[in-house]
């Protein structure tokens, strides 16, 4: 079940009212005039958050000034549509009628610049106008769709932005004849008024599919049959958040009707009508593991969602076999058990691997053990017959992290070693030597005697290798990205419309891939989708190379990391890296769903970092050739006693 990051560093928040604003209902303190002061507001949520301190949106105060009243439409459509009609009346009676915000923009800081006082327009009917100024810097946009969620469209360095409320007087009260086009939020403020939902679709090129989460922001106070009614139906459709759009589709036939969603205690019941009545059992096994896996996983614990009943036509539906090859068959009241074969992330004890004296080794990783201060002994990628070892993470075979242990014996014969990778599924090892001019690939299990005579990849500066679910062998090298296919095919030139990349990491899902781009002396972490085949242009950049992949446009991350070195998939939602210049570095867990990044404990000297999900530890790569691990973000972290560099999992 996949884990996601919520905007951390929760404090005790109070509001100080000045004499000024003193009437204003919502948390604020802003002056009239002068520079932008940000402000605060709670929302109304359906569980109170305990460490906050707040007051709620009310009706606009009797009398109230110009810049009272654009405070509290702030407060008050903020919290847009669970105080819809209270953001109503701070506007004219036009501004009713055309009012729907069709986004959000998310600042800091925010609040009021100046406002300019009450004057008397010319005319006969004498109405008196007044403008009110916004300013701050914008640092994120989200979309939003008609189902009532929103999505992450762009995050980005700190960009200054106004807004100028226009007001007039009606019936002797103030009010608003400009709403803005979309909601505006101070950043800090985004966790008290969104919860994150992951829908989950599935990728358009991929044969052996697993669930693609793609994370949407509901609204905090949406009670639980509109919510469920509103995830449902944007699974019927095609994932709205743009850098997906093109990598990643529902399952629900073109034609499918929702007759009906309901929520009984913890039971929600889709009832599916049109099309899919006529679909192949296929195609109902995805659709009900799209359902179990947004409806259930998305709010794990008590008094959430723990079964799905699926009905068409009203008539339950369930999988007539294992929609899991050697799993339980589900009933009607269907749960995660029966589809965990679709789990973007399954985290399991694992094995990482790196490199010491030119040589090749892993240690299991398991996290649960690594909370008793004990990590995995020394495996040699080598057996002392030649045979490349697969390390089994259930020998049960630990020391203690602080432990020096003598280093197994391995034969040189596959020569010295700068970078290995080992294939998810076990069947491949990639080789880079120390030049990181070359990748060697290798069929395991199997001899190691010698390196094939001929690379798979000739190319300079090698910085990272990683696999995807299909065996293809992704590589960064010299700024750009190759990917090698299985079975020996030739090396493919990957397309990306960006700049230089120096590492990239693809996701277990094998549609999406976090990348460090560089452009001139600038560089930053962004996602990008990998899409069908291009068949536009030609590239021919190597000998016998063909068209491959294109990636999508990439989409920036965490603008505020602005030295990003290293990076890996954390697990479904986040990613991990380490931001900083030579020797200052630090760790960062990083949401991929536009949320802002979050500091972690970094151990001292960190240089290179990779993870394996919450069942693994964290490895990071330190200055001076040494390894420590993490059981989790929080630390501790150890130095390992033996050598060791550049860590990666499978």
């Amino acid at each position: 079940m996949a884990s996601r990051s919520r905007w951390r560093g929760r404090a005790w928040r109070a509001c100080l009212l000045t004499a000024a604003v003193a009437s204003l209902a919502g948390c604020v303190g802003m002056p009239n005039n002068g520079p932008a002061t940000e402000f605060t507001a709670s929302p109304e949520a359906s569980q109170p958050n305990s460490d906050f301190i707040g007051l709620f949106p009310s009706a606009p105060p009797l009398g109230g000034s110009p810049s009272q009243i654009v405070q509290g439409f702030l407060v008050a459509s903020a919290n847009y549509p669970a105080y819809a009609t209270l953001a109503d009346e701070y506007l004219v009676a036009s501004a009713v009628k055309t009012y729907n915000p069709s986004g959000l923009t998310v600042l800091s800081p925010f609040g009021l610049a100046k406002s300019s006082p009450a004057q008397t327009a010319a005319g006969s009917h004498g109405v008196s106008r007044a403008t009110v100024q916004t300013q701050g810097s914008v640092v994120g946009t989200f979309g939003s769709s008609p189902q009532g969620q929103y999505f992450w469209l762009q995050s980005q360095a700190p960009v200054g932005s106004s807004y100028t409320f226009q007001l007039v007087k009606v019936s002797g009260q103030w009010r608003i004849s400009n709403p803005p086009r979309n909601r505006m939020l101070l950043s800090a403020d985004f966790q008290y008024y969104f919860e994150t939902r992951d829908l989950y679709f599935f990728g358009t090129s991929l044969e052996d599919q697993v669930l693609v989460p793609d994370s949407v922001f509901v609204p905090l106070g949406t009670d639980e049959q509109h919510l469920v009614a509103g995830l449902v139906s944007a699974l019927s459709q095609d994932p709205k958040t743009p850098w997906l759009a093109n990598a990643t589709q529902t399952d629900f036939p073109s034609a499918t009707r929702i007759l009906g969603v309901s929520v009984d205690g913890a039971t929600a019941t889709v009832n599916l009508g049109g099309a899919i009545t006529h679909a192949g059992t296929k195609t109902l096994q995805q659709v009900a593991a799209q359902l179990v896996w947004t409806l259930i996983s998305s709010a794990p614990g008590p008094g959430g969602i723990q079964s799905v009943e699926l009905q068409l036509n009203g008539q339950p539906w369930s999988s007539p076999g294992p929609p899991c090859t050697g799993g339980p068959s589900p009933r009607a009241f269907q749960t995660l058990a029966a589809y965990q074969c679709y789990n973007p992330f399954p985290s399991v004890p694992a094995s990482f691997y790196y490199t010491s004296g030119a040589q090749a080794w892993s240690r299991c990783g398991r996290a649960t053990q690594a909370q008793t201060g004990s990590i995995g002994q020394i495996v040699p990628l080598l057996s002392h017959t030649g045979v490349i070892s697969q390390p089994d993470c259930g020998n049960g075979q630990y020391v203690l992290e602080s432990q020096a242990t003598a280093t197994p014996a391995q034969p040189s014969s596959i020569g010295p070693v700068a970078l290995a990778s080992v294939s998810p599924d076990g069947k491949y090892l990639a080789v880079v030597p120390p030049g990181r001019d070359a990748v060697y690939i290798v069929n395991l299990p199997g001899s190691a005697t010698s390196l094939p005579g001929k690379p798979r990849l000739s190319a300079p500066g090698i910085t990272a290798l990683s696999w995807d679910r299909s065996d293809n062998l992704w590589v960064a090298q010299d700024g750009s990205v190759d990917m090698l296919p299985p079975g020996g095919k030739a090396p493919v030139v990957v397309m990306f419309n960006g700049g230089m990349i120096t590492d990239l990491s693809v996701a277990p899902d094998s549609v999406r891939i976090a990348l460090i781009v560089q452009t001139g002396s600038a560089r930053e972490l962004v996602v990008a989708a990998i899409g069908p085949p291009s068949t536009s242009g030609t590239i021919n950049t190597k000998p016998n190379t063909v068209i491959s992949p294109a990636l999508g446009s990439g989409t920036a991350l965490a603008p505020n990391l602005t030295r990003p070195v290293s990076l890996a998939w954390y697990n479904a939602d986040n990613l991990i890296a380490l931001n900083g210049v030579s020797g200052q570095y630090v760790l960062w867990e990083v949401p991929v769903d536009g949320q802002a990044a979050t500091a972690a404990f970094t151990p001292k000297g960190a240089a290179s970092i990779s993870a394996d999900g919450s069942a693994n530890v964290l490895v990071a790569g330190l200055d001076g050739g040494h390894l420590a691990v993490s059981p989790g973000l929080e630390g501790p972290w150890q130095q390992l006693a033996n050598p060791g560099q550049d860590p990666a999992y499978p």
